[in-house]
């Protein structure tokens, strides 16, 4: 039985996830399985993914669902001790899993390790903040600083599963980290060992504003359900996703909705006021753009 379970859920990305999947066959640590599980896309994935021959690699395919059933489906026919998720347009680094295994029994098999990302942005490279462990349960609670890229022990993952709402197009990693954070540590390390790589199709910059506000909505009400979450936390996602959408508007140039999307999300949590963010609207909102 494998160590770790590699998850990837893919939908019509036949020309990206070739990186993907071969960052994951040089890893140095070699005891995983690969499950690329395929959200019914109608191009040419199924065949590009038939022509890594190498028996670690599992194709699984189900009718068009969104990630989160995806992720989900990956966890249930997965045999590793822990589960991985990777996103079909990011790589791991070669010495991602090894990296892993060294920290997750210097933590005694915890139920939640992170590995630090870097973000790729064209031909450069991208550092993301270093992360406080002492401080890292706080931060998690006013934003996602490990993305979809963690490791889960496969009977957690099991009883914390991806929301499978379609409509929630964002924010369905977080929901999860935020009720592991509950309920147990969040071991993490510095070491970069993969990447987040941004580019045109990329859900996220995708995103419209009202797409975002959506989700927004759905996770909130999802996290109410939990009764480990506070409220202090729904203020906190409300405040997170709001400024986003704000930043997603200001980049339409619809500077009114912007600005008052960015206020609504700046008073219910002031110390956006000071973010890179809250410069981007701005700047967006006084120079570019018709009202």
């Amino acid at each position: 039985m494998p160590f770790f379970s590699i998850i990837i859920p893919t939908y019509n990305r036949a020309t990206l996830i070739g990186k993907a999947i071969t960052s994951v066959l040089q890893q140095t640590f070699i005891d995983f399985e690969l499950l690329i599980v395929d959200d019914g896309s109608t191009d040419d994935t199924k065949n590009s993914i038939a022509t890594y021959a190498d028996e670690r690699v599992k194709y699984v395919y189900q009718p068009n669902s969104e990630r989160g059933k995806a992720r989900n489906n990956g966890v249930k026919q997965a045999i590793g001790d822990y589960v991985f998720f990777l996103d079909s347009d990011d790589i791991i680094y070669p010495n991602h899993l090894e990296h892993a295994f060294e920290q997750i029994k210097k933590f005694n098999s915890p139920a939640f390790f992170h590995s630090r990302y870097e973000e790729v942005i064209g031909t450069q490279k991208k550092q993301v903040s270093q992360l406080n462990s002492t401080k890292i349960k706080s931060k998690i609670t006013r934003q996602n600083v490990f993305a979809c890229q963690f490791f889960l022990k496969r009977e957690v993952a099991l009883k914390f599963p991806f929301s499978e709402n379609r409509n929630l197009k964002i924010g369905e990693d977080w929901e999860v980290i935020l009720k592991i954070a509950q309920r147990f540590d969040l071991n993490i390390s510095n070491k970069v060992t993969s990447a987040i790589v941004h580019h045109s199709e990329r859900s996220m910059e995708l995103a419209s504003a009202a797409t975002i506000l959506e989700s927004r909505d759905i996770l909130i009400n999802n996290l109410k359900k939990d009764q480990a979450i506070s409220a202090a936390i729904y203020g906190n996602v409300f405040a997170e996703f709001t400024t986003l959408a704000g930043l997603s508007a200001a980049i339409a140039n619809e500077k009114g909705k912007a600005f008052k999307l960015w206020r609504k999300g700046v008073v219910k949590r002031p110390r956006l006021l000071f973010t890179r963010r809250t410069l981007a609207i701005l700047k967006k909102i006084i120079f570019n753009g018709k009202s």
